[in-house]
């Protein structure tokens, strides 16, 4: 069955019954569409997603902040009108002429100004405003699209939303947007950027340049030369120093320009040249030496600055102040100098500059460099050539220069004229005559010798000499040559014999000679006759002595002898050497040691001797065998106890003692003394304290201390957390709950809450209470009522269970049976939506059919 004719056959079953108005213009005929979010100047955050889903194909007219028309271009971006895809008309409005037309409203999604369509009538009224006849959107659950209303025409500035006055006004409200200034009317003074530079925020020596709106603000910057944020109230501008960074040469006076200049002036320092500049040609030392003020001869050396002067200096060879005003630079004569470069005996010539030197030339009868600092000039020695002039026995004496002969003198010993062309010279003989004794050899002795040499024959001794102790018998037993031991009698054998008899003294044993036995003492302490004790040392008596001393071993006492008291062990521990501490016990040393041990008795340490450390009484607290726990204080026992007395310190409790209890932490929270409210947490502060943190519980408040303000329940109902909207009424909850119980007062509805869904005006006009002919208005709460209104035309209270509305005498009759004409509409409604269908004409585009 085709429905469209069900349809058809039941409206016009129903159009026989009733009498409306053909004319959508008349107000009773359109339904205001009048919310501001529809309008299509208005930009939402892409979270508000209103739908046209319960239009029913009646007629609209946009009033009110939605605007006066459709708009005629598709909105700029896609979060217009409340929605995700607005709708705006694909066409010019109608003239009255016209009368109804049909257009296509399409709807913006990204890129695309008409991805979904469908046909609307659209129809101009002689009031001036238009009126549109809007099929329901039936995509909702795949897209949100809304009809944007607009101005139009609009009479607003660019820069200003347009507003539809209410009715019957047809004019329109234009408020210039964020940022501009004027009556928003096209016609008007329209809205101009608001100077932010008037009154000026910006430092005097900055320029202002207002920002564009939607900006209240204006951007403030420091003029050329200065530095900072420009603002008045802000570090404003301040000079900028162009010596930091210093742009000049490190030789160079950096002085900062004024503004508005950026850079600085570079001045040289004295002695330098050039233009100052790190990145320029910067600072050079000035050359005292170009022009040159000193002499031809002369070295120019440039002084460095800041000196604007030079050094001259005399090349070598020349002499003076080198400056061509001055002395200049004369050859220096070395000649002339004192001393003079040469030897006495030579002769000196100035060598030419540059040279600093002469030619030293030594004088007849002289050699060498001639040199005052080399080998000078010396007298030529004749007798120094090869061949020399005299015998090889002679003594040459050169002869005084400037003779070039020499003197020739036989040495000592010898006899002649001495030159080698002459008689030479010869040995002299000294045993001719003989100076020898008749019992002796003469032998003459060589040159340079005038003596001879006198031997005793053997068996004689003497000088040999005649003049002399001649030549006697040699008793060997007082000579050197005695052959007899120091500790022995010597007896002389007669001449020619050169021997002798040797026979040992008393208390000495041996043959008695020098190169035999000799005579050795006779040692008491090492034959069976020893008289010492075994623990004493034997020392033999020195001959003609026949006995020993014994000395007691080291160790031992006694006088040592076998047959006398003997040698017994020293006890170093019975005398008044006694080397150890009066509280230490001593051991004496087995012999030889004359030491003992020291022991300290208990109690004590040290090493126990005298000279030593001795025994002090044991601190048992100062070492690591301390009973005390770490929080105790250590009182040491005097000795002999190696004990000691252990305290707690203050905040701690117990024996103190390491293997006791030691000392804990006295918790002030777990005694009688807690100092904390029964609604606080106590928390103990570590010792020394003896006191506690006291912390109230959740949903408690104050000091937490008994003695304090104690905890009471917080009352969230009466602070800045109060989490109830402005119209519920809060009861707190007690503690330890944070949170309260939100009331709606009378003529509200909602959870009560500030982040819930609050309390919001009760709408007595859902469900309505007034007649279909009557406009319904809500009472602002605490009202629980709507106000009825009849609409133009209509009398009556207004109220459905009341007087209700009938229409005035007189007027047109364009309902005989409302009920009926109110079917017709839902009817009318559902038709259209049971007719719908979508069709996809294209991937991009979808229309749907209302017709």
């Amino acid at each position: 069955m085709d429905h469209r004719w069900v349809c058809l056959s039941i409206s016009l079953a129903l159009l026989a019954g009733t009498a409306r108005s053909q004319d959508p213009c008349m107000p009773s005929d359109y339904i205001e569409l009048n919310e501001a979010w529809r309008n299509v100047q208005q930009v939402n955050d892409g979270n508000q997603n209103m739908c046209d889903s319960g239009f029913a194909g009646e007629w609209y007219r946009f009033t009110g902040a939605a605007g006066n028309a459709m708009p005629t271009q598709a909105p700029p971006s896609k979060h217009r009108c409340g929605t995700d895809a607005p709708m705006w008309m694909n066409g010019q409005h109608p003239t009255l002429a016209d009368g109804q037309v049909s257009r296509r409203a399409c709807a913006l999604y990204g890129s695309d100004t008409c991805l979904w369509y469908t046909t609307i009538k659209v129809r101009a009224c002689s009031g001036g405003y238009f009126v549109y006849k809007l099929p329901g959107i039936p995509t909702c659950n795949v897209l949100n699209m809304v009809y944007c209303g607009d101005c139009s025409p609009n009479p607003c500035h660019a820069q200003a939303t347009c507003t539809a006055n209410p009715a019957p006004s047809l004019d329109v409200t234009c408020t210039c947007n964020t940022g501009y200034t004027g009556d928003g009317r096209a016609d008007g003074t329209g809205c101009s950027d608001i100077n932010a530079c008037s009154p000026n925020p910006c430092h005097a020596q900055a320029t202002c340049t207002d920002n564009p709106a939607p900006s209240l603000d204006a951007t403030c910057t420091c003029n050329t030369g200065y530095t900072g944020d420009g603002r008045a109230d802000g570090t404003g501008c301040s000079d900028i120093n162009a010596c930091s960074p210093n742009p000049c040469h490190a030789q160079a006076t950096c002085t900062d320009n004024p503004v508005p200049s950026l850079d600085a002036t570079c001045t040289c320092n004295t002695g330098y040249t050039g233009d100052g500049r790190a990145d320029g040609t910067g600072c050079s030392d000035i050359n005292a030496c170009s022009p040159n003020p000193c002499h031809a001869q002369a070295t120019c050396t440039d002084n460095p600055a800041p000196s604007l002067d030079a050094t001259c200096t005399c090349n070598t060879g020349y002499t003076g102040d080198g400056r061509a005003d001055g002395t200049g630079c004369s050859d220096t004569n070395v000649c002339s100098n004192s001393p003079n470069p040469c030897h006495a005996q030579a002769t000196c010539t100035d060598n030419p500059a540059p040279s600093l030197d002469a030619t030293c030339t030594c004088n007849t009868g002289y050699t060498g460099d001639g040199r005052a600092d080399g080998t000078g000039c010396s007298d030529t020695n004749v007798c120094s050539n090869s061949p020399n002039p005299c015998h090889a026995q002679a003594t040459c004496t050169d002869n005084p220069a400037p003779s070039l002969d020499a003197t020739c003198t036989c040495n000592t010993g010898y006899t002649g004229d001495g030159r080698a062309d002459g008689t030479g010279c010869s040995d002299i003989n000294a045993c001719s005559p003989n100076p020898c004794h008749a019992q002796a050899t003469c032998t003459d002795n060589p040159a340079p010798s005038l003596d001879a040499t006198c031997t005793c024959n053997t068996g004689y001794t003497g000088d040999g000499r005649a003049d002399g102790t001649g030549c006697s018998d040699t008793n060997v037993c007082s000579n050197s040559s005695n052959p007899c031991h120091a500790q022995a009698t010597c007896t002389d054998h007669p001449a020619p014999s050169l021997d002798a008899n040797c026979t040992c003294n008393t208390g000495y044993t041996g043959d008695g000679r020098t190169y035999g036995t000799g005579c050795s003492d006779i040692n008491a302490c090492s034959n069976s006759s020893n008289p010492c004790h075994a623990q004493a040392t034997c020392t033999d008596h020195p001959a003609p002595s026949l006995d020993a001393t014994c000395t007691c071993n080291t160790g031992y006492t006694g006088d040592g002898r076998a047959n006398g008291t003997g040698c017994s062990d020293i006890n170093a521990c019975s005398n008044s050497s006694n080397p150890c501490h009066a509280q230490a016990t001593c051991t004496d040393h087995p012999a030889p040691s004359l030491d003992a041990n020291c022991t300290c008795n208990t109690g004590y340490t040290g090493d126990g001797r005298t000279n030593g450390t001795g025994c002090s009484d044991i601190n048992t607290c100062s070492n690591s065998s301390n009973p005390c726990h770490a929080q105790a204080t250590c009182t040491d026992h005097p000795a002999p106890s190696l004990d000691a007395n252990c305290t707690c310190k203050v905040g701690y409790t117990g024996d103190g003692r390491t293997n006791g209890t030691g000392c804990l932490d006295i918790n002030a929270c777990s005694n009688s003394s807690n100092p904390c409210h029964a609604q606080a947490t106590c928390t103990d502060h570590p010792a020394p304290s003896l006191d506690a943190n006291c912390t109230c519980n959740t949903g408690y408040i104050g000091d937490g201390r008994t003695n304090g303000t104690g905890c009471s329940d917080i009352n969230v109902c009466s602070n800045s957390s109060n989490p109830c909207h402005a119209q519920a009424t809060c009861t707190d909850h007690p503690a330890p709950s944070l949170d309260a119980n939100c009331t709606c007062k009378v003529g509200y509805t909602g959870d009560g809450r500030t982040n819930g869904t609050g309390c919001s005006d009760i709408n007595a006009c859902s469900p309505n209470p007034c007649h279909v002919n009557a406009t319904c208005t809500d009472n602002p709460a605490p009202a629980l009522d709507a106000s009825c209104a009849c609409n133009a035309n209509y009398t009556g209270d207004g109220v459905i269970n009341g007087t209700g509305c009938s229409l005035q005498a007189g007027a047109a009759n364009f309902a005989f049976f409302p009920p009926l004409a109110y079917t017709l509409m839902v009817v009318l409604s559902v038709c259209g939506f049971a007719l719908a269908g979508c069709v996809v004409h294209s991937k991009r585009a979808r229309s749907y059919d209302t017709t």
